[in-house]
């Protein structure tokens, strides 16, 4: 496997256990709790690996013309 694409998965499963670490951190926090409630996605887009969710998502619909499949 090519040490670019090893450094890519590494990438991914750092900011993975570093959400994760931060959500066990903020999951009984009753002021994190109140904001996702309020603003789920602003809230959640606090973490790494959301971030780069929706940046895939946006790249997805970037490459797909902006429209959604006709049937």
């Amino acid at each position: 496997m090519p040490l670019k694409k090893i450094k890519k998965v590494a990438k991914v499963v750092d900011a993975a256990m570093r959400d994760s670490a931060r959500a066990r951190l903020n999951a009984t926090d009753p002021q994190f709790r109140e904001n996702v409630q309020k603003d789920r996605r602003g809230e959640l887009s606090k973490f790494k690996t959301v971030q780069h969710a929706i940046a895939d998502r946006e790249r997805i619909e970037r490459t797909r013309g902006g429209t959604k499949n006709k049937k």
